[in-house]
């Protein structure tokens, strides 16, 4: 029986193996309570590759790799139809950890039937967001340009992916509105990417100060297909 989105039960932060067998165990238990599991991905430079782990981390104990694997063998992803589909949000830190991960992402599609690719979201805060108090740095941690030619380079097999692409938010301030400015920035960026799937990650503490300008993500001319959403 198909889930609605809105009832999809999330497993954030499956950064540790520990969390990642309690995820998968549900579908290998035929439970099916997990439809969502969202990971955080940085760059170990110990290692020197993609590792699970959220900044100020630097390092961690399950590599990337490793969590693919484990995903495609415990058929988390196994879906007849894409109502039955599950999610894996993998959510990049930095651009030296999605181009370190580029290989390990395409070898992971490659087992997985084409239809369900969009039901891999890249999630990475790509421009400056709301808020920003006094010392606090909102850059980004990717060029926006890069990273969307990156993600829909011809030869890609990530350019039938979700993109899960926002703003930075402030650590300070949970409720500092997304402004017009912002969203027009966006909207110029992805002028270029017409087809992408793309949903936009909005923090709920400043959705409903924010709707005047987040309305502009639904009514515009660059996602002629409809094809866009929002995920708080």
């Amino acid at each position: 029986m198909p889930v609605l989105l809105i009832d999809y039960m999330w497993y954030h932060a499956v950064n540790d193996q520990q969390k990642l067998s309690s995820a998968v165990s549900s579908v290998k238990q035929n439970e099916h309570k997990v439809h969502a599991i969202e990971a955080d991905i940085i760059y170990s430079e110990e290692k020197g590759q993609s590792v699970m782990g959220h900044p100020p981390q630097v390092d961690g104990e399950l590599t990337l790799s490793s969590l693919l694997h484990q995903v495609h063998e415990s058929n988390f992803q196994s879906a007849k139809t894409d109502a039955e589909a599950n999610i894996l949000k993998l959510d990049f830190k930095s651009m030296k950890a999605l181009k370190s991960s580029i290989d390990d992402v395409q070898n992971y599609l490659k087992d997985l039937p084409h239809r369900l690719h969009q039901h891999v979201w890249i999630n990475a805060d790509i421009l400056a967001g709301p808020g920003g108090g006094e010392g606090e740095d909102m850059r980004p941690k990717f060029d926006a340009v890069e990273f969307m030619d990156l993600l829909t380079a011809q030869a890609s097999m990530m350019k039938s992916t979700t993109l899960s692409i926002g703003w930075t938010t402030s650590l300070t301030d949970m409720h500092a509105p997304y402004t017009l400015d912002m969203i027009n920035e966006m909207l110029t960026l992805l002028r270029p990417y017409p087809e992408r799937n793309i949903t936009f990650p909005i923090r709920s503490t400043s959705f409903r100060h924010s709707w005047a300008a987040l309305r502009n993500l639904y009514d515009n001319d660059v996602d002629k297909q409809k094809k866009w959403t929002l995920t708080l």
